[in-house]
């Protein structure tokens, strides 16, 4: 009796897993891992305030790019468990902001200024990455 419960789940098992499936077919893009970042309303805020700032000064919108928002937002946290407020050693093109609360504030502080807004309007990809931790919000744009 035993015998034939754990062959019928294991049959169970079969049918619900798909026999058959290609590997292809089960496979979860990169952008599909981390849609809950790159879609994430503040993420996608970011990036319409920043493309907004590029198309006054003629230039295409940035491309998100999952790597970058990655990075970005692994510095970002790294900033809010810290509490240190400073560039990353990646190498890549950042700004970053902390004390605003709106994606608006973040955005314009980095417009009026000069060596920031330079980056923003530099590259064509793009990730972002924020954070809040005990009050504090930590800003960061990554560009390549």
């Amino acid at each position: 009796m035993l015998k034939g419960v754990a062959v019928t789940c294991l049959l169970a098992l079969v049918l619900t897993l798909g026999v058959g499936t290609h590997a292809a077919d089960t496979e979860v893009t990169e952008t599909d891992k981390h849609a809950w970042l790159l879609k994430h309303p503040t993420i996608m805020r970011m990036m319409e305030l920043q493309n907004q700032e590029r198309a006054r000064n003629g230039l295409p919108p940035f491309r998100m790019n999952a790597e970058l928002c990655i990075l970005a937002q692994r510095h970002a946290k790294w900033m809010g468990d810290t509490g240190w407020y400073m560039h990353s050693s990646m190498g890549i093109p950042e700004i970053i902001h902390s004390g605003p609360m709106t994606p608006e504030d973040a955005v314009n502080g980095w417009i009026w200024s000069p060596a920031h807004h330079g980056i923003m309007l530099s590259g064509s990809e793009a990730g972002f990455g924020y954070m809040v931790r005990n009050g504090a919000t930590y800003w960061v744009t990554l560009v390549r």
